[in-house]
């Protein structure tokens, strides 16, 4: 029994553990102009601000859309989150608790040079400058594509189902409303009022219109009579630095040890292993342009071009001390002839 105990234990705290770092929510503003999802982990700003940016996204920051956005995501939440907006390092507040609302856009000051401060926002919608090393509850992260909800998220507006917005399902939530999609379609990363037809595995039936007359395949596949066929994007590398991996309908680009991805296909040495040196290695369509890019390749150029400058010289020396040693033992004349006879360096 003391085993079973046990086990229900490492089972709950691996459960709660898989829920560390996860997305509560996303929400959109009416127009779909305002995205954002809140993360909760215990971060300072500068990791939090880094991890958004991992993601393709930006700390949230204020604005008639946005501010909407935030209230709705922290709505019986509990903590404090990260939100976009810092002092410049040689200014601080003397007081944050005399900072009302609407002043916290521009934190600007003429004191003495303090910690860095940060912006939060709390559960109850208050924001206050932190210093930016401190570890909140988690962040709020914004993109104005929508990219980051993947169709999940609630669009807010009072209409709500009112007037029909979502391409398929329409569910009212609080504040707004929430757009699902029929079999076989999923919503649209970038507009979740929209529903895109897709393949899940690497052949699928195509959407035929009832009568066969048409068909159509999702993006990344091609037809095949009545079915859809997934394209390999790896047969081009698509400019994937080392490893370029198919996926259902797409591809990703994958880096060796111990190099890490940057701008989707790039290779980059960690940092941290190489005395804060960064080592790039390019995509092949870089390499194909044949320009120099590190410091090593220009001192080779450099080492390549004395060496062979060197040679140059070594070797107009020696053609000149062969020219004269020709022209001395070769007169143009006979009398020079006879004289050259009897000297003991040409014999």
């Amino acid at each position: 029994r003391c085993m079973d105990n046990y086990k229900q234990t490492i089972l709950f705290i691996m459960v709660i553990s898989s829920f560390a770092g996860m997305v509560c929510s996303c929400a959109c503003s009416s127009n779909l102009k305002h995205c954002a999802n809140i993360y909760q982990m215990p971060v300072d700003f500068q990791t939090a601000e880094q991890k958004c940016r991992d993601l393709g996204g930006q700390l949230s920051v204020q604005s008639n859309g946005s501010d909407k956005v935030v209230d709705y995501l922290i709505d019986n939440l509990i903590g404090h989150f990260w939100v976009g907006l810092h002092l410049p390092n040689d200014k601080c507040l003397s007081n944050t608790s005399t900072l009302r609302e609407g002043e916290w856009t521009n934190l600007e000051t003429e004191e003495a040079p303090c910690l860095p401060l940060c912006m939060s926002v709390s559960s109850d919608g208050t924001r206050t400058p932190r210093p930016c090393t401190d570890e909140l509850d988690g962040f709020l992260c914004e993109d104005s594509q929508g990219d980051l909800c993947k169709g999940r998220a609630v669009v807010l507006d009072n209409a709500r189902c009112t007037f029909a917005p979502c391409e398929h399902t329409c569910t009212p939530m609080k504040a707004g409303y929430k757009c699902s999609c029929k079999e076989r379609f999923r919503t649209n990363a970038r507009d979740p009022r929209r529903c895109d037809f897709y393949c899940a595995t690497k052949v699928c039936e195509a959407l035929c219109m009832r009568s066969g007359s048409a068909c159509w395949c999702p993006a990344g596949f091609v037809r095949s009579d009545q079915n859809c066929e997934d394209v390999d994007e790896c047969d081009s590398n698509h400019g994937c630095a080392h490893k370029c991996i198919n996926t259902i309908g797409s591809y990703r680009c994958e880096c060796y040890e111990p190099f890490i991805l940057v701008n989707g296909t790039e290779c980059t040495y960690v940092r941290s292993l190489y005395n804060g040196e960064v080592f790039t290695t390019p995509s092949p369509n870089y390499i194909a342009r044949g320009a120099l890019s590190t410091p090593g390749e220009y001192a080779g150029l450099i080492i390549f071009l004395v060496v062979a400058g060197f040679a140059l010289l070594v070797l107009v020396h020696y053609l000149l001390g062969r020219k004269a040693t020709v022209q001395k033992c070769n007169p143009s004349d006979s009398g020079e002839f006879q004289e050259t006879v009897s000297n003991d360096n040409c014999i």
